[in-house]
């Protein structure tokens, strides 16, 4: 029997100890992020995910439920991949799901539709998306990504800020910054700034009115990479 995994669709699953893994195969959209979450009572399953030669993602369950890392849309874009799940101990049902993110243009515009939130809820105006803010905030965390385990205000060739801004043409009075790695959702990591002064500060400043946002997953370690570009154009 094939199982495929769809976005927002269930599939309830059952392994006893000693069982065969079961195999779902992952109906992704080309270019769209995703993770695989589990949920049982009663047994501790390790989740893989793989394309064929390699293991993607994977994450084992030590609780009633859990979730595997983010899967980047754009580097496995054209393969086809299967969620393997074992029991490691105990056996019985679980309910397994894809948690489709979208594609990059819907994860960026969600950091920004949560930022203007904050800000309106602050009594500030919502920020404007510029493309070229996007496009340096982009190169930046695609700076991240080939380099591996940086996270940073400046690039790895030294440039700054204000150098990856010049860069892209952009004409500004005023710029500022915020970096994060690790959070899984848009809505985490504006929540994550919102906690921190600096970021926070620089979220609710009064003097920008546009953004940009770039966004990645390191190859290496399958750290997400975040970032925001703020200014006011001259």
């Amino acid at each position: 029997m094939s199982f495929i995994l769809s976005k927002g669709k269930s599939l309830h699953g059952n392994l006893q100890p000693g069982d065969n893994q079961q195999i779902f195969q992952i109906d992704k959209k080309p270019g769209h992020f995703f993770s695989i979450k589990l949920r049982s009572r009663s047994i501790s399953p390790r989740i893989t995910v793989e394309n064929g030669t390699e293991i993607v993602e994977q994450s084992t369950c030590y609780s009633n439920q859990c979730k595997t890392g983010t899967i980047d849309g754009e580097r496995y874009r054209e393969d086809s991949l299967v969620a393997k799940v074992l029991a490691m101990s105990g056996g019985g049902d679980y309910k397994i799901k894809m948690i489709d993110h979208g594609d990059l243009d819907d994860i960026t515009s969600n950091v920004i539709r949560f930022t203007n939130r904050m800000r309106r809820r602050n009594g500030v105006k919502p920020l404007k998306r510029s493309q070229l803010l996007t496009e340096a905030a982009q190169a930046h965390v695609d700076d991240m990504d080939m380099v591996g385990r940086y996270l940073g205000h400046d690039s790895s060739d030294g440039r700054e800020l204000r150098d990856r801004i010049n860069q892209v043409g952009y004409k500004w009075t005023y710029i500022a910054e915020n970096a994060a790695s690790g959070q899984g959702s848009a809505k985490d990591v504006v929540k994550s700034w919102m906690n921190s002064t600096g970021h926070r500060a620089n979220l609710l400043n009064k003097e920008i009115s546009e953004i940009g946002v770039g966004y990645a997953i390191d190859d290496l370690s399958g750290a997400t990479y975040w970032i925001q570009k703020f200014a006011a154009p001259a």
